[in-house]
């Protein structure tokens, strides 16, 4: 399994094999050749095809599958989140049910691709430019897709406070509770509660509760890891403690979840 990295990525993919993304990184993959099945918290066990874009948002670590031998490019667009506030203003309730947002390939990306492919293939330093082609490729896509479809395809980004909540995906996965969140993004703790609530809508304790619950989720439903694995990388100090939430918030035990596999719960932001 390969980890994703800053930057432009290559990566081709035979049948069954998988490729793991880094939940650091906000990304836009470009899927140039065959079919994949997707699981992560933004897309929930998704076949996609080639001649698709899909986003990977910042704090989603997604799970690639190569349903059939397959090759994809990932651009990091980290650097140019700020970029996506032009799609604000056209929010609608279809962004919120999570589904199906892709964009299909047009001819400028079709040669935008084929521009990054010549790069690779003259053993150019590709990566030297990768901010230069995200900001191209951020570019590319408001000039060629409509107002509808680019704010429904990045509408994990439209927000009041986007820095704020950029900040809040990175730094959320490495601490345990709201205290220490506020500390390290240095707020006062009611004021870091007052503008969470301004820029998401909801509190801080709800937002992060769900959110560990979801990954916790997936990470039973989805992957192979160990029970004791999950338990560790989410953060929960005894085994005890780690089923004790499962059952509070999931309404079963780990291996009753796993075991089971009921009908999976709607893992949104």
């Amino acid at each position: 399994m390969e980890y994703e990295e800053k930057g432009i990525l290559f990566v081709d993919l035979q049948k069954g094999q998988e490729w793991k993304t880094n939940r650091r990184n906000c990304s836009i993959i470009l899927i140039g050749k065959g079919r994949l099945n997707i699981s992560s918290l933004s897309h929930k066990d998704e076949r996609i095809s080639a001649g698709k874009i899909f986003l990977i948002p910042t704090g989603y670590e997604t799970e690639v599958k190569a349903v059939e031998e397959s090759a994809l490019i990932s651009i990091d667009i980290s650097e140019e989140i700020n970029q996506l506030t032009h799609f604000q203003s056209d929010r609608t309730e279809e962004n919120d049910n999570n589904q199906n947002l892709y964009l299909p390939f047009n001819e400028i990306v079709s040669a935008y691709i084929e521009s990054l492919q010549i790069y690779k293939d003259s053993s150019l330093d590709y990566n030297s430019l990768a901010r230069i082609k995200a900001k191209e490729l951020i570019y590319i896509l408001k000039a060629s897709y409509t107002q509808k479809e680019l704010s429904r395809f990045f509408s994990s980004y439209i927000t009041n406070d986007l820095y704020f909540s950029e900040q809040v995906k990175i730094l959320s996965q490495d601490t345990k509770n709201i205290r220490q969140l506020a500390e390290i993004m240095n707020y006062s703790y009611s004021g870091f509660n007052k503008r969470f609530r301004r820029s998401f809508g909801v509190s801080a304790y709800s937002w992060l509760r769900k959110r560990r619950a979801n990954l916790v989720y997936h990470d039973i439903y989805y992957t192979n890891k160990s029970l004791k694995q999950i338990s560790t990388e989410n953060m929960f100090s005894t085994l005890s403690h780690f089923n004790e939430f499962c059952h509070k918030n999931l309404g079963n035990s780990p291996s009753e979840i796993r075991r089971k596999k009921k009908t999976p719960l709607s893992l949104t932001q």
